[in-house]
């Protein structure tokens, strides 16, 4: 069945249907719901101790443009170097994602690329030694986790193999695709029907030009998917006549630190991203934030549109020859590809796969003695979220790699 989902879209079109109710009504309001209040207590300051502040040489800046301006604003140390508790509380708090779907991912970061002993994390490259580094070191970072964390098919940064392994840059010409999609719209809103469009152009790029595209259950079908629907979902800036939110283009070319001059062109400035003034995030609240249910209904969405985005698989060494992975034969048949246009369901798999997939990249790393302590870490944060109900993972077969050349973490040779 998962391979059949991947290969006739009306399969994903009649799971679609059992969601497409919910989304004609949600905008841009998790669970199928609107917002329907708006407060002033939504404004994010950006003034004293929150002014935007340009990295300096030492500081790291990454891939995720959300992330970086974070780190600017000081919501985030501004090394670049996130303590596990912070990640968390600052997404929660700026951005209005919510606790159960941040958490996992800031825990995710800190066992597969951080330091596991200090639990912190870098949003970008590696990050220099500390005082509890050296036992394991600190970790690769966001930058250097390639397959586990950062992965291709991104909605402004290129591909590992296709730029030498700099995934940090963001490609002008592929935001710009973005920008042109509403520029010239009457009122311009980058909305999730925006992202969609973009994530097949996106998804397209990768698969028509890099012969090792690949993308995995984690950094490709839950992050890379997550990027395109974080950028409508937390940058959108809300007010009394927007209370679900507006994306304009001054907004989301400060997020993406771009610059438009006055004969249309756009610049990038590495490391400048910002959260403009008098902007104001999503509500707060269990009906309000970003979750994974939130999440699970926007990918439901995409898989109408691009359901090969919605699966796990890869080009196998040329281009255009994207083969998908029956989710079933990785996770014991605990899951399937269909399953992923499920709200309910994926919010299953996203837990079960974060509690399966990591301890194989812990393994990785040889901890040693440290591994029990990484698996506790692991296991006291995920599991206050599981719903017990759901299907576990109890084999995650990871064969279906060696079909993929770019499943290496570095770029194959040319």
């Amino acid at each position: 069945m998962g391979r059949r989902a991947l290969e006739n879209p009306e399969v994903f079109n009649s799971q679609f249907e059992k969601t497409d109710a919910s989304q004609e009504k949600r905008q841009t309001g998790p669970a199928g719901l609107p917002f329907t209040t708006f407060d002033e207590n939504q404004l994010i300051d950006v003034t004293g101790t929150h002014k935007w502040v340009a990295p300096g040489p030492g500081d790291i800046r990454g891939p995720c443009p959300g992330l970086n301006a974070l780190a600017n604003h000081g919501y985030f140390p501004h090394s670049g170097v996130v303590p596990l508790t912070v990640g968390a509380t600052a997404t929660n708090q700026v951005y209005g994602l919510a606790l159960n779907f941040g958490t996992p991912l800031t825990v995710y970061a800190t066992l597969v690329d951080g330091d596991i002993v200090g639990q912190s994390w870098s949003i970008g490259r590696k990050p220099p030694q500390t005082l509890t580094s050296p036992l394991l070191g600190p970790g690769d970072g966001l930058s250097g986790s390639h397959n586990k964390y950062e992965g291709d098919a991104s909605p402004g940064r290129g591909d590992y193999y296709l730029y030498n392994g700099d995934v940090e840059s963001l490609r002008v010409e592929k935001f710009k695709a973005l920008y042109d999609i509403a520029k010239n719209d009457a009122v311009p809103n980058y909305n999730l029907d925006v992202l969609v469009k973009h994530r097949k152009y996106t998804f397209d790029l990768s698969k028509n030009t890099n012969p090792y595209f690949f993308f995995p259950p984690f950094a490709g079908l839950a992050v890379a998917n997550a990027a395109h629907t974080f950028i409508p979902a937390l940058m959108s800036n809300h007010s009394s006549e927007y209370p679900n939110g507006i994306l304009d283009k001054e907004t989301l070319k400060s997020f993406f630190a771009i610059t438009e001059h006055a004969d249309g062109s756009l610049t990038w400035q590495p490391g400048y991203e910002r959260i403009p003034d008098n902007w104001y995030r999503r509500p707060l609240g269990p009906q309000n934030e970003y979750s994974p249910a939130s999440f699970g209904l926007d990918l439901a969405k995409i898989a109408q549109t691009v359901p090969e985005a919605v699966s796990v698989g890869g080009n196998t060494g040329t281009t255009n020859s994207f083969t998908g992975v029956d989710l079933g034969d990785i996770t014991g048949g605990a899951y399937h590809t269909q399953d992923l246009v499920d709200p309910t369901k994926f919010v299953c798999f996203f837990y079960q796969l974060t509690l399966a997939a990591v301890p194989d990249f812990l393994r990785s790393r040889a901890l040693g003695t440290l591994l029990a302590t990484a698996l506790n870490l692991l296991k006291t944060k995920i599991d206050p979220f599981v719903d017990p109900s759901c299907a576990k993972i109890g084999n995650y077969n990871d064969a279906f790699l060696a079909q993929f050349p770019g499943a290496a973490v570095n770029a194959p040779p040319p």
